[in-house]
Parts: structure tokens; sequence; C-alpha cells
């Protein structure tokens, strides 16, 4: 019976996020245009479901121990701590992505941290996590950016 329900949720999981996949690639399409969400749907071809579904609890897992940081000094070592993660896990992501290996520059942190605070949908994202999440992060990034990426 367990496993029976088991297969239940695992069916409801997989069909919640191709549906999120499906409004994010609308979106994403309206945003930055065809030929950008065609190569990173090409990219994103190369992962399997599973693997898609693991790249997403770990951002949303970092994302959730950022939350817990509110309040505290971006500076502070808890939060760089967080950031750090954050930046280990986007070069993984990418590189699995892009199979081959990526390293975020201290450009491309920034225009990310930047777009965290800037971007409707972005900054939507972080906010619906926690309130505050967004600013909170992006000016985490950017001094972990002027610390130690540049």
């Amino acid at each position: 019976m367990s496993d029976i329900k088991s297969n239940e949720n695992d069916s409801l999981s997989q069909e919640v996020a191709s549906e999120d996949l499906e409004k994010w690639e609308k979106i994403s399409r309206e945003r930055v245009g065809d030929e950008q969400v065609d190569e990173r749907l090409e990219q994103l071809a190369n992962l399997s479901m599973e693997e898609t579904l693991e790249l997403k609890a770990q951002a949303d897992e970092l994302n959730l121990v950022m939350a817990k940081t509110l309040g505290l000094d971006v500076a502070s070592n808890e939060v760089q701590t967080v950031v750090k993660q954050y930046l280990d896990y986007t070069e993984m992501a990418l590189s699995k992505l892009q199979k081959k290996e990526v390293i975020v520059d201290y450009e491309r942190f920034i225009a990310f941290a930047n777009s965290i605070a800037n971007d409707a949908e972005k900054r939507a994202a972080f906010e619906f996590v926690a309130p505050g999440l967004a600013d909170h992060f992006s000016n985490a990034m950017l001094h972990f950016s002027e610390e130690n990426l540049k």
C-alpha cells in the first residue's frame, strides 16, 4: 500500500514540476526570446527529470537556509557560508547543464545578484520563500563577490 502511495506522490510531483517548467518556459520566451530558451531547454534535455528535480530541490533548500539568516548581517560568516554554497551549487548546475566545467566569475555573480533584486520573476520566486529574501540574498551575493571574486 505504501509503495502505491509513494508512486502516486512521485507521479503527482512530476506532473506539478512539468506544469511549473511549462509556465516558466512561456514566461522566459516572452522575456529573453526563443533562441535563449531553446538553448537552455537543449541543455536540460541532457538531464533526466529526476536530475532536474534534484537540482531544483537543492536550490530550494539553499533558499530556505538563506531565509533562516534573515536579520543577520550579510557580511556574517553564517550568511557568507550560504552564499559560498550557492556559488558552488550554481557552478555545479551550470557545469551539468553545459557538459563542461563552468566557473562563475565576479561579473557573472554580480549580474546574477542584481537579477535577483531587479528581475520581477526572480524577485517574486525569492520573496515567495520569505519576504525580504530577494534583497538579503542579493546583498549577500554582492558582498561575497567584492570580498572573494574580485
